[in-house]
């Protein structure tokens, strides 16, 4: 007989009906990655992991396989088996050198036939695994999606709290079952009262947000999803959402900025062409003999010229200001990628973008404003899905035989001609609708501020890539 674990699908069985159970169970071997079953497969029979380890995997909408859970020695899979025969919900794979035991159909069949008291027990067992495992994702599914829960009844009384992250929260961990809820938070005040009563009335799921400033003066910006039970209390999950909304506005108050600068770079640099001209026809009526001859005509010419040094001090002031000054700190540009791409997954823009990263482990940190690069990628990847629509966008980072930091930015999208990739990078030139044509200036200028170089290599047809160059 099989020196077989403990097996939870096969408690409570006699050892006369587990000896027959397990002598008719093949042993499968498996490699390292090698699928055991695979998701369509027929559901015939069920398997328990002898030895190792397996992972069960789904594919996703995307194509993409993504692991759902790891089950080790004694668990089973495909028992689904036992209740229908079905296509298998999903892949199982060996991690890692793995053993199995494989329990036919017929021979299942048999058994069960003979001993019905023992089948009555497996599918109790059955109920209590998979009763198990449901819980165990629904878990998973809320510590992922949320930084607490909040159970409330319908008169805004605490009935349960959970942090599950170490971010920071909104209900006090001194906040206990029984308190109201508006005691706990005494600066939520009377409009989130009605506005969480008016949701709760609803019925239906609802997101609202959230700005809360402690007595410490600390903000904190939160999302509340709310689920409403019925008898008038409901269900919250909270997301501690404060660094993304600080990345929010400090992309929106650094593309600002460069767009501020880089145009008053233009009308400083227009500006001054204008009053080169003026001045240089002021120089040539002071020395004209007919106003040199007239003591009214020199002082309204002194008062012409006097202005004219001012307003070409001013147009002076405008191109500094489109200098893009730098508020530079150690950066650790892989974080800045990654945060960046987190943000901007869930907006409409970027729905259809896949991103793949492959960024390197040995990347230091560097001398950057966090804002002004991570400005630079959100107008690559922005103009990448603009132009491809649904399609991959491939950021790398490395360093280069020289010790240089190489970012790229490839996407999947149509390429540019090369009349538009000799443009592209002219303040004003767009080959958008609704475009203005700084987008890509300020990028250059940025990282040159940075002590790096950007080039395009673009095909049509193929995609279109960036690579930024950093000196570090």
């Amino acid at each position: 007989m099989i020196d077989a674990p403990k097996i939870p699908l096969f408690d409570n069985l006699d050892d006369d009906d587990r000896a027959v159970l397990l002598r008719s169970a093949t042993v499968v071997p498996c490699e390292d990655g090698e699928a055991i079953i695979n998701e369509g497969d027929p559901g015939e029979g069920i398997f328990v992991i002898s030895q190792g380890e397996v992972l069960i995997e789904k594919v996703t909408i995307e194509g993409k396989a993504e692991v759902l859970t790891v089950l080790g020695v004694g668990e089973c899979f495909g028992e689904l088996a036992l209740v229908d025969h079905g296509p298998r919900s999903a892949t199982v794979r060996a991690r890692g050198r793995a053993e199995v035991l494989g329990f036919d159909p017929p021979a299942l069949d048999t058994f069960f036939t003979g001993h019905p008291e023992a089948h009555r027990t497996i599918l109790k067992n059955l109920t209590t695994i998979t009763a198990g495992r449901l819980r165990q994702l629904d878990e998973v599914v809320i510590e992922s999606a949320y930084d607490s829960v909040l159970v409330i009844d319908n008169g805004f009384t605490i009935l349960k709290h959970r942090q599950i992250t170490d971010r920071a929260p909104l209900i006090p961990v001194t906040a206990s079952p029984g308190a109201d809820l508006f005691d706990a938070l005494p600066r939520l005040g009377e409009g989130i009262r009605q506005n969480l009563a008016t949701i709760i009335r609803a019925e239906d799921v609802a997101r609202m947000n959230l700005e809360y400033e402690d007595e410490d003066g600390r903000t904190d910006y939160f999302e509340l999803t709310v689920a409403p039970s019925g008898d008038g209390g409901a269900s919250i999950g909270i997301r501690n959402v404060t660094e993304s909304k600080a990345l929010e506005t400090r992309l929106i108050q650094s593309e600002k900025l460069a767009m501020t600068g880089q145009m008053s770079a233009e009308i400083g640099h227009e500006l001054r062409n204008f009053l080169t001209v003026l001045i240089g026809h002021v120089d040539l009526m002071a020395i004209n003999p007919d106003i040199q001859g007239s003591e009214k005509g020199k002082r309204s010419l002194g008062i012409i010229a006097e202005q004219l040094e001012r307003v070409e001090n001013f147009a002076s002031g405008l191109m500094e200001l489109g200098q893009l000054k730098l508020k530079k700190e150690p950066s650790h540009v892989n974080l800045l990628i990654e945060k960046l791409i987190n943000f901007i997954q869930g907006q409409k823009r970027f729905r259809q973008v896949e991103f793949e990263l492959n960024l390197g482990s040995g990347v230091p940190l560097i001398e950057a404003d966090p804002g002004q690069i991570q400005q630079v990628l959100l107008n690559l990847f922005a103009n990448s899905a603009d132009a491809m629509g649904p399609g991959i966008v491939a950021v790398t980072t490395a360093l280069d035989e020289e010790g240089k930091l190489v970012l790229t930015v490839r996407d999947t999208g149509p390429g540019m001609p090369d009349e538009v990739v000799a443009r592209i990078f002219e303040t004003g030139f767009t080959t958008k609708d609704t475009g203005h044509g700084f987008g890509l200036a300020v990028c250059r200028r940025i990282i040159e501020n940075h002590n790096g170089v950007v080039d395009v290599a673009t095909e049509v047809g193929v995609g279109t890539t960036f690579t930024l160059t950093f000196n570090i």
